[in-house]
């Protein structure tokens, strides 16, 4: 940490303790708000924030890479000039971008408790916790691009990819698959990859790497797996939007009701339980084989279900709102 000004180390403010300074670890957004209001962020992001053992500040919000030098002192952060890439992103998330420099270069303070790093500037703050690295096994993984040389092509259709107990597993909007994998550090062996029975030929475009031996490479949360060819598939770690996790919604029917905790949904109308392995990502629900329990239900509340159904699987479009989100059709409020 640089030198705090003269005469010693400042006053903590309440919360740190004399000395603290924020972990050289990596940080991903909470929740955000705006005058005490939740601030949604653009659908399918979350800030990541990150300062090094060099005090180097390294920020993401979903676009660009935003880095600068930083002086932790006083409890807040001072940062030198402020450095952007030049990704091609959306409107949205360009404006996001702007936001969160606008914030960075306002000397916001900080707060580190021990569990939850907070960064606040006027009627703004920010809650961090600490990321854990992400792994190839128990990772949900959603593909989404093919990498060769200096390009990435994006895929024609999302899919998801999952490694775990020996079992390597994808599914898109119309098909699965399932196969069998050893993983040693750096290499992935994938055999017997078997897709399901519906036709989906956008969907095969990434069967060619999960077949064979495959290198594999894990960078903060991004997975790619590169083929014998060098031509590699780039994947992110899923995770559910911090305004959704642990939270309860209903649809204005008042009996459709969605869960989501600890990474997973629970859907119900009023009879079986529909669950699942749940992500947001590029503002589509992507639900891993989703299940259901198996009571005996009125032939109108079956097919309810099932219509649900169909909804969870279909890879549907997800908006995140203030009091809840808005799902294909129906609009879900936070209870």
């Amino acid at each position: 940490m640089l030198a705090a000004g003269c005469g010693g180390v400042p006053g903590a403010p309440s919360g740190n303790a004399p000395g603290q300074d924020i972990p050289r670890q990596v940080f991903v957004s909470q929740a955000v708000t705006e005058q005490g209001k939740p601030r949604p962020l653009v659908d399918g992001t979350r800030i990541r924030f990150e300062i090094t053992d060099r005090n180097d500040l390294r920020v993401k919000a979903g676009c660009n890479h935003i880095s600068s030098s930083v002086d932790t002192s006083g409890a807040r952060l001072s940062v030198g000039e402020i450095r952007l890439t030049e990704m091609g992103c959306d409107k949205a998330r360009h404006d996001q971008d702007t936001w969160l420099t606008g914030i960075l270069s306002g000397k916001p303070e900080w707060k580190y408790d021990g569990t939850t790093l907070t960064v606040s500037s006027g009627g703004t703050e920010i809650r961090f916790a600490a990321k854990a690295p992400a792994t190839l096994e128990g990772t949900m993984w959603v593909a989404n691009g093919i990498v060769e040389k200096d390009t990435v092509t994006s895929l024609q259709t999302p899919t998801w990819v999952s490694f775990a107990n020996g079992v390597v597993q994808s599914g898109s909007p119309c098909n699965s698959a399932e196969g069998s994998y050893q993983a040693t550090t750096g290499k992935v062996t994938v055999r017997e990859m078997t897709p399901g029975e519906a036709s989906c030929p956008q969907a095969d475009e990434i069967m060619p790497f999960l077949q064979g031996e495959l290198g594999y490479r894990i960078d903060d949360e991004t997975l790619t797996l590169t083929n014998p060819s060098g031509k590699g598939l780039q994947l992110r770690a899923g995770a559910v939007d911090s305004q959704l996790a642990g939270k309860e919604f209903v649809a204005g029917d008042g009996k459709t009701v969605l869960r989501f905790k600890d990474g997973k949904l629970t859907a119900t109308v009023g009879c079986n339980d529909l669950t699942g392995t749940a992500v947001v990502d590029n503002g589509k629900l992507i639900i891993q084989r989703l299940a259901r329990t198996r009571k005996a239900c009125e032939p109108a509340l079956m097919a309810e279900e099932d219509r649900l159904a169909k909804l969870l699987t279909g890879f549907s479009d997800i908006k995140v709102t203030q009091t809840g989100f808005q799902l294909g059709d129906l609009t879900f409020t936070a209870r």
